[in-house]
């Protein structure tokens, strides 16, 4: 198994070395920040796409360095503090082990685990979804990393209910019917993107009751109806095997 791994790993390097070592992605960054212009949204979205695709072909600490490098004075030249810029990349950078297409994380556990890759990878990315709201978190709420103290904790609070909110509508089911499940996760994550995008913190704490009590809804009644519609165990359903003397049990079991 070792060794299929460290196969597989050394086919990603090759396609992604080609990309990285070329130094494409350093005369790509230019391109996009020109492109981005003076436009926020414009200039994150290129940020991101950029470190995204060096993670490709990167460890996280090398992604970091060069994301900052690259995108830290265009950023500071428009007025974004510093701090806010450090994080960010530092987020990218954690991404870097997550990017599609060459997972090396995906890679590792779907080989242990002889699961699906891409499988694997959607999951991860579900998984990890708080990297993908701290990195918006860090623009709309600059006091999440730059204002210790109670602003922060408000900062960190309307993250925190965005990120719940986005993880149950990715992996919980509500109701039985689909389409109503379908609307009520919309619902959802419409109330949690709300609250990560806007600036009114007071709008955005009276929608994060909302979203607490849909989530509070699952954990207190959704989650016992799943759990108590559950197939039982291999163990509960074949009680047989448990009485089985070890010298007479077939091999394997």
């Amino acid at each position: 198994m070792i060794v299929d791994i460290t196969l597989l790993l050394a086919t990603l390097s090759i396609m992604t070395g080609a990309l990285v070592i070329t130094g494409v992605p350093t005369k790509l960054d230019t391109l996009l920040v020109e492109a981005a212009g003076v436009n926020m949204i414009a200039m994150v979205a290129m940020a991101f796409i950029f470190g995204a695709i060096l993670g490709t072909g990167l460890p996280p600490a090398p992604t970091y360095i060069l994301v900052v490098i690259v995108i830290a004075g265009p950023f500071i030249k428009v007025g974004v503090n510093p701090w806010v810029v450090h994080f960010f990349a530092f987020f990218i950078g954690v991404f870097g082990e997550l990017t599609p297409p060459t997972s090396i994380t995906a890679a590792i556990t779907s080989k242990i685990a002889n699961a699906s890759f891409y499988v694997s990878m959607w999951r991860s990315v579900q998984i990890c979804v708080s990297l993908f709201t701290l990195m918006a978190g860090v623009f709309v709420h600059p006091e999440l990393v730059v204002k210790p103290g109670l602003d922060q904790m408000v900062a960190a609070y309307l993250v925190l209910v965005a990120t719940l909110g986005i993880t149950f509508t990715l992996q919980a089911t509500y109701p039985e019917t689909r389409a109503v499940d379908l609307c009520v996760r919309a619902v959802l994550a419409a109330m949690s993107l709300f609250i990560l995008f806007s600036f009114n913190d007071i709008a955005s704490d009276i929608v994060s009751i909302g979203v607490l009590s849909i989530i509070a809804y699952w954990v207190v009644y959704r989650r016992k109806t799943v759990l108590g519609s559950a197939p039982p165990s291999k163990a509960v359903a074949e009680p047989a095997l448990a009485g089985t003397p070890l010298s007479n049990a077939p091999l394997g079991s």
